[in-house]
């Protein structure tokens, strides 16, 4: 069995108080799988990254799936995002019935559109 990288725990929120804070004073924007909010802060040097799935999404194992699907993406586009502060995933209820490239896809573009991510980076469609 293969070990998958974890965020650090120094990347990860753990707080309510902070899920409160980017959800009252942050920005967001809302992409078709998912929503993104983030609370830039100048003195952080990169985000601390939090997760959102909620029972609307599913059973157990389906917020599950969706939750590991999004921890994969923070941590393969994490490097790639501008600034610092907290950014919280919030998944939708069509994320569950998502494919890995379309979750991918749109965290992409919502980030990019929230002004964290250079440029979106559209995968080629055959």
């Amino acid at each position: 069995m293969a070990m998958t990288m974890r965020l650090p725990r120094s990347s990860r929120l753990t707080d309510g108080h902070e899920f409160h804070a980017v959800r009252q004073t942050g920005k967001s924007k809302a992409g078709r799988h998912v929503v993104l909010g983030v609370l830039k802060d100048s003195r952080d040097v990169g985000f601390r990254f939090g997760f959102i799935t909620s029972k609307r999404v599913g059973n157990a194992v389906a917020r599950n799936l969706v939750r590991r699907r999004l921890r994969a993406i923070v941590r393969s586009l994490g490097e790639e995002l501008q600034g610092g502060g907290k950014l919280v995933t919030i998944a939708r209820q069509s994320a569950a019935v998502a494919s890995y490239a379309e979750l991918t896809e749109d965290w992409r573009r919502t980030a990019f559109r929230l002004g964290i991510l250079p440029r979106p980076q559209m995968e080629e469609q055959v």
